[in-house]
């Protein structure tokens, strides 16, 4: 297993230097054949996306779920472009902030910090980069299975500004940066296995973290869902939502419960804006699905 990560990784490494010496036009089509390669040649994870897309869309019909898997691919090829090439498009300055910063000024403004929400959806990365040039930014992440990837991941965060904590022991560091009036960001769309709460996603129940919900109520900070979307001319908007507030919500498990279904409910909103941007090559309803398998034995 080592070697073989240590082949993606060198893969990897070789065509980001290829990227970041050649012209935008032509990483973007490179990166685009390896896309179609990947999803509709090697079909890697394809069946993963095909069944989690029928799943969550039954009434979209067959050959729109296939125009979806491919975006999804195609998203994912777009996004390395991006982030690895010199793409103008992909600079914190030329994105677009909908309807501006003032929400999370608002939740700022109490000097409690604020937990910011989002999914792996749009080119997350640069997201993180665009809130990372305007606040001090904490940011919550789940430690890769390819130590090395994880490695250039952390420290390409670390050279844009974004501080980085792992999931596990993430408390102590989160309720600090929150107490001291920082924002911490939390991808809350990937499966939370047995400790996580049930939750409906995409019109299925899943396993969520309910971390974002625990620290909320823990200092009195805001939670702003948040989301970066490319749009079809191929630059991106940030959309900053009204903040939820954990004022009148009840501490204990059915009120954990329910704020973290308000949270997600508010996340699940911008990837239905744009289905074909978002993630689904991670099994997010793993837990549950194990689950009900156990007991259909």
């Amino acid at each position: 297993m080592r070697l073989i990560e240590d082949i993606a990784y060198a893969a990897f490494a070789g065509l980001a230097r290829l990227s970041r010496g050649a012209p935008p036009a032509v990483v973007h089509a490179g990166w685009r054949l390896l896309g179609v390669l990947a999803g509709d040649v090697l079909r890697v994870r394809r069946r993963v996306v095909d069944r989690q897309l029928a799943l969550c869309f039954p009434a979209a019909g067959a050959r729109e779920r296939r125009r979806l898997a491919r975006g999804v691919y195609r998203h994912l090829a777009t996004s390395l472009a991006e982030i690895l090439g010199d793409d103008p498009r992909a600079r914190p300055g030329a994105v677009r902030i909908e309807p501006g910063w003032e929400p999370l000024d608002r939740a700022l403004a109490a000097g409690r910090g604020a937990i910011v929400v989002s999914a792996h959806l749009g080119n997350f990365e640069l997201g993180g980069r665009v809130l990372a040039a305007r606040h001090r930014l904490l940011d919550v992440v789940k430690p890769m299975r390819n130590r090395r990837f994880g490695r250039w991941l952390d420290g390409e965060r670390h050279r844009h500004g974004i501080g980085t904590v792992p999931v596990d022991g993430a408390a102590a560091a989160v309720l600090a940066h929150l107490r001291s009036g920082g924002v911490v960001s939390l991808l809350l769309d990937q499966d939370a296995g047995a400790g996580g709460v049930r939750v409906p996603f995409l019109g299925r129940e899943a396993s969520a973290w309910p971390g974002a919900a625990r620290f909320s109520l823990q200092t009195g900070c805001p939670v702003v869902p948040m989301a970066i979307v490319r749009g079809t001319d191929g630059r991106h908007v940030l959309h900053v939502g009204a903040p939820l507030v954990p004022d009148g919500r009840a501490a204990d498990e059915a009120g954990i419960r329910a704020y973290t279904a308000d949270i997600s409910l508010a996340v699940e909103a911008h990837i239905r804006r744009a289905p074909e941007q978002w993630f689904w090559v991670h099994r997010r309803w793993k837990e549950v699905e194990r689950e009900a398998a156990g007991a259909g034995r």
